[in-house]
């Protein structure tokens, strides 16, 4: 075969645009090495969305919807931060938002908020990728031809070796520049061998065996290597949510399944009635925007940062619960501490070169025993160094001795390879953390001799009738997860102060910041050690069954409710709407049943924290998407697997016991896919949420100057593909 080489990426949002920026970035470079050289590339991306934005940041969703992070995180270029060939081919959004080309409100509710330091709306940051596709495309290099197909890929087939799809209306290949098929160099397919890849047949290359995308628009196109870039597919309904769903139809009431909160369905919620709400995270506040700001309410200050809502009237009245019966912490992100990083606050005890003295079993490190307590450290050491500088007289003794114990213990416990640790607990035999782990400082949640000896340390540096008085001065992470216990409430008023109090003391912690609140200083600590596990994880440094039981079980839940929260403004919205009577709280461990016979229909929420009951005639499930590839529900994937193109991961968690991954089978990087039969294809790459089987908080973008693995698995992605060596 002779031809340009053609690259099909599906899914055109920030991933496949990494993916695109890669690609043009080496056949540049190429280029400039060589004029001589012939890159000649057909790059198609397939997506009903525009380029960039894709369908999750859409430059047409309500301005009231605004990002979880701050635009000072936010890039799709690598920077001279990332370890890749080319970086810095284009701005970050900060920078971005500083140019000419991105003036204008980051965000329309506060048209004097700056564009830099603050929470912008999705569909500025929509606009952002807009302009970076736009930018990849008008620097695309002589032979490089890059277009977008409106369209979904229904179907990716395997074609026999120079094979073609057979011509006819509606059938082709991509146009492109003409040269020869690549062939595999010995450094290439050195790769290959090491990542599983099985040679190619003897004059074999990776463009004579040629992949045909069947497309909504019923068109067919081939392409010589493929890259899914699909980000969030749907998902089957549960039992449970199905049965709602059938329940819902029959008695002529509303149940919203699980989605973007920009395609819910907000206005089938009537004015003035309750609304049942199924989860208090992120998905929680988008619909609280939606059914206030969205209805025509405002909110005003009233003074010291407190908010006073005034009704449309076309608002229901919310009521959300979940398993904590709380929202997510909100983040201590404002104009005067805009970075999840402060300068200074960088991790003493949880880093590479202390993980590297640690002896690595031959199934990788173990996190509950090996790695919790070094982060456990710098959550003790970041907590009461925030409390010394904000709460100086609660101290009887220097906090120093506080340091010095912690680093005392690190010492000892880097010494032993937490081998001792290891002997009490096990991931395999059961012995999952439970809530009461952070506090205890081990895999079980069982008090040992460390952590007696630290909180006689905490005991005699601080000054017992504080602490008498004010129990939250300790460090208990038992109670920070879970702010309103295990106790009951004597009615539900009393419920709904307890959730208030929770509320306006997180904000205000919010509104300090990590420097002098001590509960926002494990922000910043949560972060980078969430960052530094990602890479342990890509890495493949875990024990299987400790990935699974530890990290998954627990440890990336509880980072979640600390650093995954909502900006500090929707905390302060929800108080708001709380005073003004348009937001009740179901409680913690919330129960959703459906009416009875005899009932009048309905949707019905309890908690075991209170008496009584809620009900309502409309069901909103907010829940986070489930991400896991068992559940696919689309055509593409779902497809793929069940035809056994793809085939989903397993973690082996002992000789007898393998459990599925929310994942799909892949390689190392670059990520090629592996089917049914356990082969592994050498043109399909995997860059999206689907490589949860081998990765860490997918969900995260690519952040500036923290050499973002994003960048590099798109370059790994990027140079199988031109086949550099």
């Amino acid at each position: 075969m002779s031809g340009a080489l053609r690259v099909g990426i599906v899914g055109a949002g920030p991933r496949g645009l990494s993916v695109l920026e890669r690609l043009l970035a080496h056949a540049r470079r190429c280029r400039e090495e060589d004029p001589a050289a012939e890159v000649s590339l057909d790059i198609r991306l397939f997506d009903p969305f525009p380029p960039g934005p894709g369908r999750v940041w859409r430059t047409d969703q309500s301005p009231h919807l605004l990002m979880n992070t701050v635009v000072e995180e936010q890039t799709v270029f690598p920077d001279a931060s990332c370890r890749v060939s080319v970086p810095g081919t284009g701005p970050s959004m900060a920078e971005w938002a500083r140019s000419a080309d991105g003036a204008g409100s980051a965000e329309e509710e506060n048209a004097s908020a700056p564009a830099t330091a603050t929470f912008a709306q999705r569909r500025e940051y929509g606009a952002y990728l807009a302009d970076a596709y736009d930018r990849m495309a008008a620097q695309a290099p002589p032979g490089v031809t890059i277009a977008h197909e409106p369209c979904e890929v229904l179907q990716i087939l395997d074609l026999p070796e120079n094979a073609s799809v057979p011509s006819g209306p509606g059938t082709r290949s991509f146009a492109g520049v003409h040269r020869p098929a690549p062939t595999r160099g010995p450094a290439s397919q050195a790769r290959d061998q090491e990542a599983g890849v099985p040679p190619l047949p003897e004059g074999r290359t990776l463009a004579s065996a040629p992949q045909a995308l069947r497309l909504s628009d019923g068109r067919t196109l081939e392409a010589d290597a493929v890259v899914l870039c699909v980000g969030h597919i749907p998902a089957a309904l549960s039992d449970e949510r199905a049965g709602w769903q059938r329940f819902a139809d029959a008695a002529n009431l509303v149940y919203l399944p699980p989605g973007l909160p920009a395609e819910t369905r907000v206005d089938r919620l009537p004015a003035g009635e309750p609304v049942l709400i199924r989860g208090f995270g992120l998905n929680y506040f988008d619909l609280q925007s939606l059914l206030t700001h969205g209805r025509g309410g405002r909110f005003e200050e009233t003074g010291e940062g407190e908010l006073r809502y005034l009704p449309s009237g076309s608002e229901p009245i919310l009521v959300p619960g979940s398993r904590r019966g709380v929202p997510y912490r909100s983040k201590p992100l404002t104009s005067r501490h805009p970075l999840p990083v402060p300068p200074g606050s960088h991790l003493r005890f949880f880093t590479a070169e202390h993980i590297d003295r640690l002896p690595a079993p031959e199934a990788g490190l173990r996190f509950d025993a090996q790695l919790w307590p070094l982060v456990l450290a710098d959550l003790r050491r970041a907590w009461y160094a925030a409390l010394a500088r904000s709460r100086p007289e609660v101290f009887r003794e220097d906090p120093a001795v506080l340091d010095s114990a912690l680093a005392e213990a690190v010492a000892r416990h880097l010494d032993d390879g937490g081998r001792s640790s290891a002997a009490r607990t096990s991931a395999v035999t059961g012995t999952a953390p439970v809530p009461s782990t952070p506090a205890a400082g081990t895999a079980a949640g069982a008090a040992t001799p460390a952590a007696e000896s630290w909180r006689e340390t905490e005991e005699r540096v601080l000054d017992p009738d504080a602490v008498s008085a004010e129990p939250g001065l300790l460090l208990d992470l038992h109670r920070y997860i879970r702010p309103l216990g295990h106790t009951g409430f004597a009615d539900r008023e009393e419920l709904r102060g307890a959730l208030l109090a929770y509320l306006r003391e997180d904000l205000a912690a919010s509104r300090l910041g990590p420097a002098l609140s001590p509960e926002k200083a494990l922000f910043p600590v949560l972060w980078q050690a969430r960052m530094l596990l990602k890479e342990l994880v890509a890495q493949e440094r875990l024990e299987p069954a400790s990935f699974v039981a530890e990290v998954r079980g627990w440890f990336e839940d509880f980072v979640s409710g600390i650093c995954d929260g909502p900006p500090p403004q929707r905390y302060a919205e929800l108080i708001a709407l709380a005073e003004a009577g348009l937001v009740d709280f179901a409680g913690p461990e919330v129960r959703i049943r459906t009416s009875r016979t005899g009932e009048p229909a309905g949707f019905v929420a309890t908690t075991p924290a209170v008496d009584g009951e809620v009900r309502a005639r409309a069901l909103v499930d907010a829940s986070s998407p489930a991400n896991r590839v068992t559940q696919a529900d689309d055509r593409l994937i779902r497809g793929m697997l069940d035809r056994g193109q793809l085939r989903v991961a397993e973690h082996r968690l002992d000789p007898t016991t393998v459990v599925p991954s929310s994942g799909l089978a892949v390689t190392r990087p670059p990520y090629r896919t592996v089917d049914a039969r356990g082969r592994v294809h050498p043109a399909r790459f995997v860059l999206s949420l689907q490589l949860s089987s081998v990765q860490l908080g997918l969900a995260i973008a690519a952040n500036p100057d923290s050499d973002a693995r994003t960048f590099r698995d798109a370059d790994a992605v990027a140079r199988a593909i031109l086949d550099l060596c």
